[in-house]
């Protein structure tokens, strides 16, 4: 039985709240978007025109912690939507087809129009044009090249996407009945640009021993960028958690009693197991970050002058300062050399999770090189495991344990 475990923040919990509050506002509001949490301009325009915006992978998030999704995945496969499809669309499609009524928060409501991008996964795209044919819905697609440079991004890549935003807006606008204006713009981009601050400066404070925040609350905490961004309620939450890590800093307040062992944990964590990092603390580890955390979320600061080149820009920032790559993939690993390295020291990271994710082919490819690089280059132990992000049927509590001691006893915590 598990004794110690990681100290929430107090915000954490105040986010939870608002979370509920936002579903409840979401469900009966009207007209209504589904979206896909990626680095997204026409969620946050959308909001400016009135139109809420509703996260089916996120909503499989929630299925996943109350341990649903794995009824949802079964009911989905047996409709003939193959076990090899990403877990959050296999959820999505059982959701809608079990027609029993019984889900968490009631259920989405059915969309008016359907946003996507295609600067995340590119199964995404199919998966909003599946649900266009079956909602007979809108869909509005703002597409993105891919960025094959290094540092700025080319011009003609910014005025292509422009021109793109400007055919999703007169898209949207006519959806909402509601002309977009130029201070809500600039509104959404401050809004937009603070927040990506606050969530770098979170994981800069979190390089502090001991660490002030563990895995879990990083994972909450980034529901603010990506599902409410270019909101100042967003911002205000973002703002409320610093100050409490910061305080947590100044009083040498850590997430976890005895830290011992700072890990770095790579790929999207089992959201049916986030009490995994529970496991880890009796052994005295923590994890000040991950490079889901770190380095596709919010990794650049862009200027906001121009609210319409900021959210160009921001269509285009699947990448760091100074790096390249428009999607998870590129950034990714245009991130395992140098930066890598940098954070290994900077957060004193002596150890390292790797999660082979079966619905996750983008984030887990080369996932095994990366761990023989941890352990050649960096010369720090590794320890892979086999989970998905929320089909719950393939974690096996009895492999996952032999594993987890075949670690601990690596590191000498046995």
């Amino acid at each position: 039985m598990l004794t110690v475990k990681t100290k929430r923040l107090e915000s954490a919990r105040t986010l939870s709240a608002a979370i509920r509050k936002i579903y409840q506002e979401v469900w009966t509001s009207r007209p209504l978007a589904w979206s896909v949490n990626s680095s997204n301009p026409l969620n946050d325009i959308s909001r400016i025109l009135g139109i809420h915006v509703a996260y089916p992978e996120n909503y499989a998030c929630v299925c996943t912690a109350q341990h649903l999704s794995g009824k949802y995945c079964t009911i989905a496969e047996a409709h003939n939507y193959k076990p090899e499809l990403c877990s959050y669309i296999r959820n999505n499609f059982g959701y809608l087809l079990a027609k029993d009524g019984n889900h968490p928060m009631g259920g989405i409501p059915e969309p008016d129009v359907l946003l996507s991008v295609s600067n995340g996964c590119l199964n995404f795209i199919k998966w909003f044009d599946a649900l266009r044919l079956y909602f007979d819905k809108p869909l509005v697609l703002l597409n993105t090249p891919h960025r094959l440079f290094e540092y700025d991004v080319p011009g003609y890549y910014l005025e292509y996407v422009i021109k793109e935003l400007e055919i999703c807006i007169d898209k949207l606008e006519k959806i909402s009945g509601n002309k977009l204006t130029g201070r809500k713009m600039r509104e959404a981009a401050y809004y937009s640009r603070e927040q990506g601050k606050y969530w770098r400066k979170l994981l800069e404070l979190n390089k502090t021993v001991p660490a002030p925040m563990n895995l879990s609350d990083l994972a909450n905490l980034i529901f603010i960028p990506t599902s409410l961004s270019g909101t100042a309620f967003g911002l205000d939450l973002l703002k409320e958690a610093a100050a409490e890590v910061q305080q947590r800093v100044r009083n040498k307040v850590g997430a976890i009693p005895e830290e011992r062992h700072r890990l770095v944990m790579f790929n999207i964590p089992p959201w049916y197991r986030l009490d995994f990092v529970n496991r880890f603390a009796e052994r005295g580890c923590v994890f000040p970050f991950g490079d889901y955390l770190r380095y596709v979320w919010c990794t650049q600061d862009i200027d906001d002058s121009d609210p319409m080149e900021h959210f160009a820009r921001k269509a285009l920032s699947f990448g760091h300062n100074g790096g390249y790559g428009a999607t998870i993939a590129e950034t990714l690993y245009s991130c395992m050399g140098d930066r890598l390295a940098k954070d290994i020291k900077d957060f004193k990271i002596d150890g390292a999770v790797i999660a082979i994710n079966k619905s996750c082919k983008i984030m887990s490819t080369g996932g095994l090189d990366i761990a023989r690089l941890i352990r050649e280059k960096f010369r720090l132990p590794v320890l892979v495991i086999d989970v998905d992000q929320a089909d719950e049927r393939t974690y096996s509590d009895a492999e996952i344990k032999q594993r987890y001691d075949a670690f601990f006893e690596t590191i000498g915590e046995a």
